[in-house]
């Protein structure tokens, strides 16, 4: 469906909202939940995505205590997403993640929590933000823009994100991550130069 807007609420759970639902425009109702891990456990570092209009999605793993892009992994329908972090450098807006999921190239790129964050592939473009008005009062409501032809898919790799750790897209930290890169080497993922 082309260029709509929606909006997100946090869900209604104490102490702390985990997830959110919203009406997607002409896709319906969706909800995103990050499952609590009982007392003393591990923490379950997992967001699930569902809604009759949408494909099942799942993020999971990375590192730290929340579901986070270093290290996570995604799934829609069972299907893995390949998921690269690529970099230019440590200034604003110089990092982003790639994903791949079957002839699908996109590119996710966030500021960090209640900041803009943004998907795009082809000729569609999903962006959720907290305006600035909204931001400090009560839970994180998230205004979505979808522009171009988006389809469920698209959304659903938008969505999930939102309530993923995205600290690894930050300018914040990329610079935390100099001392690690340094030391340890890049792995697997380009992090891009140190300028």
């Amino acid at each position: 469906m082309e260029n709509f807007e929606f909006r997100l609420e946090p869900r209604d759970e104490q102490p702390v909202p985990r997830g959110f639902t919203g009406d997607i425009g002409p896709f319906g109702p969706v909800l995103v939940t990050r499952p609590r891990s009982e007392s003393g456990h591990t923490p379950s570092r997992q967001v699930l995505l569902s809604g009759p209009s949408f494909p099942a999605a799942e993020f999971g793993g990375g590192a730290g205590i929340l579901p986070s892009l270093n290290g996570g992994w995604l799934k829609i329908e069972d299907t893995p997403v390949e998921m690269d972090l690529r970099g230019r450098g440590v200034r604003k807006g110089s990092r982003w993640l790639e994903l791949r999921f079957g002839e699908r190239h996109y590119k996710y790129t966030s500021f960090g929590y209640m900041r803009q964050a943004r998907l795009t592939r082809d000729d569609v473009t999903v962006t959720l933000d907290t305006p600035d008005w909204k931001k400090g009062g009560g839970g994180p409501v998230r205004y979505g823009k979808v522009e171009g032809e988006a389809d469920a898919t698209d959304l659903a790799i938008a969505l999930v994100l939102e309530e993923v750790d995205k600290y690894a897209l930050t300018t914040t930290g990329a610079l935390m991550s100099i001392p690690s890169r340094v030391l340890f080497g890049r792995g697997n993922r380009d992090e891009g130069s140190l300028e």
